[in-house]
């Protein structure tokens, strides 16, 4: 042993030994964690005499309890939740899937929709139409100082969102000639007139809706919106396999399920959007290992962890996975039947880590599956505990 080491072991040695008296419950930096279990009432503040006294009342009643009910034990840490618990905290956010955007708020539309007349109101905008029945609003027209030539119009549509209790808000903007006539229903294109002014609508709306109070009232007309829609569900037949069951189109669907097989548990590996396949590997304890490496106090001393499950499926192509793909089998639904080169390796079952979701569908009506990397079902209780962990994590 060196110098250099002996003396770093001297130094480790005397802080130990003097950490001794440093910690603990009877040293200087003392665990009061459980401290609040000895506090105590007060006797009221007395008024000295000649003093009129004003009528006070408890601002936080501490209530009688029979007993010693309170018992003091070991103050121990929860652990943290779920990285997939916590997505999507955030009460308004601006989605975007190619030039389309929309609105997301963490509240259910019966009472966004009070907030959004609220804010067309304030800003100025007469509403024309509010039909709560099919989520519609539309302003009156209006015209734009910097373009006088033309008459402008906006639609909101509000929809309930991919998760509970979540609201999107859709916006469309029409602009004609300023002298064009104009009067009954209106022939709403398929893409806003302007994508500009599009634009301002959505982030003045998302700020406005930000600053809202979230104790807003609800409506109660707006209670019908998206009557007995629901965009996702994850679906149980019996003697079927699981599935998750999407009310989208299909770019929307794919988009979404790419980002949640990339979250969380999940690792995305492979893809192939023209035969609508992921290859995935999912493991539960990635979540807690994001939230404890956050870069701690103490996070110095631990190494990063080694992803063996990943790094073992990075090496794995998509050829590989259709090449081993089970084909004797005919196992229901056959999700694999149009695809090219199935079946031409007899690798043995297990080979391949991870999974392979599988999208097949039309738009709003999209079905996602989950299969062992041989193409075949797994139990119904893992394959609905891996499919509502991909739930959870769709936007």
């Amino acid at each position: 042993m060196n110098k250099l080491t002996v003396g770093a072991a001297l130094c480790i040695s005397s802080l130990t030994l003097a950490g001794c008296g440093v910690f603990g419950n009877d040293g200087y930096f003392r665990d009061r964690s459980n401290d609040y279990q000895q506090a105590d009432s007060l006797a009221p503040l007395q008024i000295p005499e000649g003093i009129n006294a004003k009528h006070q009342e408890e601002l936080y009643e501490i209530p009688q309890i029979a007993g010693n009910e309170l018992e003091q034990s070991d103050f121990e840490v929860p652990r943290p939740q779920a990285l997939s618990v916590n997505a999507g905290t955030e009460r308004v956010k601006i989605q975007k899937l190619g030039s389309n955007r929309w609105v997301l708020v963490s509240q259910p539309p019966a009472e966004v929709w009070p907030q959004l007349h609220y804010f067309l109101r304030s800003s100025g905008l007469h509403v024309e139409m509010s039909d709560a029945s099919t989520g519609i609003m539309e302003t009156a027209w209006m015209t734009f100082n910097e373009s006088p030539e033309t008459k402008d119009k906006y639609r909101l549509q509000i929809e309930t969102g991919v998760q509970p209790d979540t609201t999107e808000i859709h916006v469309r903007h029409l602009s004609v000639a300023a002298d064009a006539p104009v009067g009954g229903s209106v022939n709403w294109p398929q893409r806003s007139s302007s994508p500009e002014r599009e634009g301002w609508m959505i982030d003045e709306m998302s700020t406005s809706l930000a600053t809202e109070s979230t104790g807003a009232s609800a409506s109660l007309v707006a209670q019908a919106i998206g009557g007995s829609t629901v965009k996702v569900q994850l679906r149980e037949p019996v003697g079927h396999e699981p599935y998750i069951s999407m009310g989208l189109e299909m770019e929307r669907a794919w988009a979404t399920v790419a980002h949640a097989v990339n979250a969380g548990g999940y690792r995305l590996h492979r893809e192939d959007s023209d035969i609508g396949l992921f290859y995935v590997t999912y493991d539960e304890e990635r979540e807690l290992a994001d939230s404890e490496d956050d870069g701690g106090w103490f996070s110095w001393g631990k190494k990063d962890k080694q992803d063996e499950l990943a790094d073992s499926a990075n090496q794995v192509t998509l050829q590989q996975i259709l090449a081993g793909i089970d084909t004797t089998e005919g196992t229901e639904p056959p999700l694999f039947k149009e695809i090219k080169g199935l079946g031409v390796s007899a690798s043995p079952e297990g080979e391949y880590p991870g999974y392979l979701i599988v999208i097949r569908g039309n738009d709003d009506e999209i079905e996602v599956r989950i299969r062992d990397t041989r193409g075949q079902p797994l139990s119904r209780t893992k394959a609905s505990e891996l499919l509502l962990s991909i739930q959870q994590n769709l936007i």
